[in-house]
């Protein structure tokens, strides 16, 4: 399997979990890999995401957004401030995210209020730049799934979507893509949900660092591990699940 060359549409190299080996690591991606997307989820990570895809055009590409935790954090002034960094950021992005709701962290219903106030000035966002949306929905899926219906336009991403069955298949009834991640190796309830996900809605993350096969810091070539999986859940050959997700993720985002 490891000719297959595969690509990694949602992980965060921009981490400093990275700081100490992010130029061979990037180096040894060239070599398995297609392409990486860097997504951003809190403003430092947006502008890391931006200056790699920029130092690595072609290779690396950029999402901006901010973290359901990071968004409800922020003041009224400084999440202004970075709305109107990722609508000045457009021709350097190829997505709005993460973005989202998380309510695995997130109790407090009145905190919980101010990320879906927050989550729908995103969409509105994509829809005014015309960016596909990666979202984030912890706990959160029948809000997150509720909301898009009702409010976004364009491309959706349910990145690591953890949602039960009945949210899955409303998801993809809207047109929503899932984009399943290294987590379906320990994850039975992932196993499930790509079974009944097609193989035509399909995108391949790891999230790296986190959700290391081992509980290791994740690399991004390892979505062929996940692929590898879908494969055996899905019976199908490695090869197509790799080579569909790869049509999914250029279609997505434009690449």
């Amino acid at each position: 399997m490891e000719n297959i060359k595969t690509m990694d549409t949602h992980c965060h190299l921009q981490h400093n979990w990275f700081d100490e080996d992010r130029d061979s690591v990037i180096a040894e991606a060239r070599k398995r890999m297609h392409f990486i997307i860097e997504s951003g989820a809190r403003p430092d990570w947006n502008r890391g995401a931006i200056s790699l895809s920029e130092k690595h055009k072609g290779f690396i590409y950029a999402t901006a957004g901010l973290h359901p935790m990071d968004a409800q954090k922020a003041s009224a002034s400084d999440f202004e401030k970075e709305i109107d960094f990722i609508r000045e950021s457009k021709d350097k992005i190829i997505g709005v995210g993460e973005v989202g709701l998380d309510y695995h962290w997130e109790k407090d219903e009145k905190i919980r209020a101010l990320q879906r106030e927050r989550f729908s000035r995103f969409i509105s966002l994509a829809d005014e730049i015309k960016k596909p949306l990666v979202i984030h929905s912890w706990d959160g899926e029948v809000d997150a799934v509720d909301i898009l219906s009702r409010e976004a336009s364009g491309t959706v991403v349910m990145h690591c979507f953890s949602g039960k069955k009945d949210e899955l298949l409303k998801a993809l009834d809207l047109g929503f893509y899932i984009s399943f991640s290294t987590q379906i190796l320990a994850s039975k309830n992932h196993r499930r949900l790509a079974k009944f996900t097609p193989l035509e809605r399909m995108l391949l993350e790891t999230d790296a660092p986190y959700l290391g096969p081992n509980r290791e810091k994740n690399m991004p070539w390892n979505t062929l591990l996940a692929a590898e999986k879908i494969a055996v859940v899905k019976e199908v050959e490695v090869c197509d699940v790799v080579k569909v997700a790869l049509e999914n993720a250029k279609k997505v985002f434009g690449i």
